[in-house]
């Protein structure tokens, strides 16, 4: 799940973090939650939407979309979620409005989509960073020798290697919020923000926004 956190300083939103993520334990045998990292990225600080962009009001918009999550439970289906937006939504040729981004999308992909302009979901467009570039073999490898697939290293991907294989699993640059039909117009939407800025041709990932804690206040939504 993709949650924010907002406060008047990293310090507090950490701290506010790590005492969300590790809840009283419940039950007989409760969960056990392990923090393993911890990494930060800029949060662009504007809302966007069909209307342009405006300032974020972090308690209006959380309260906004609780309200909306409660009142509506969506499949992911609708949003689309599980749409490419790197493949359809280019840089390089955007479209000018929306109406020809849904002509643009094969029938099997938009016919799946929410185009309703009175129904409206928030997301995440997660900014990616370049995978770093391959590494040169400068003397010949040994050759590897078989692994068991039970080892505890079987199967284990570096990072960069993983982000270069997979690219959605690419390290964060930075984030926005943007308040969509569905995830195809949230990528145009973007690209049309970052056209011409040096996070015009980063590869993007689409999150559901699940909701945003206050650092110096109860969590407002889960």
């Amino acid at each position: 799940m993709s949650l924010v956190v907002y406060g008047s300083n990293p310090g507090e939103a950490q701290k506010c973090f790590e005492a969300w993520a590790h809840p009283l334990p419940e039950g007989e045998h409760p969960i056990q939650t392990e923090i393993k990292k911890i990494v930060a990225g800029q949060f662009v600080e504007h809302l966007f939407n069909e209307s342009g962009h405006e300032p974020i009001d972090w308690p209006r918009v959380s309260a906004q979309a609780s309200a909306t999550l409660q009142a509506d439970a969506p499949d992911d289906f609708e949003p689309g979620y599980w749409a490419d937006v790197n493949l359809l939504v280019r840089p390089e040729n955007l479209a000018p409005d929306i109406e020809l981004l849904q002509q643009s999308l094969p029938e099997d992909i938009r016919s799946g989509l929410n185009w309703s302009a009175d129904k409206t979901y928030f997301f995440l467009v997660i900014i990616l960073s370049p995978p770093p570039p391959p590494t040169e073999m400068l003397d010949e490898p040994e050759p590897e020798e078989p692994q068991d697939e039970d080892s505890p290293d079987a199967g284990d991907a570096s990072v960069g290697g993983a982000s270069t294989e997979f690219p959605q699993l690419a390290d964060m640059k930075a984030a926005a919020l943007v308040q969509a039909r569905n995830s195809v117009v949230a990528a145009w939407l973007w690209r049309k923000f970052a056209a011409g800025t040096s996070l015009a041709t980063d590869n993007i990932r689409i999150d559901p926004w699940c909701g945003a804690i206050a650092a110096e206040d109860t969590p407002l939504s889960e």
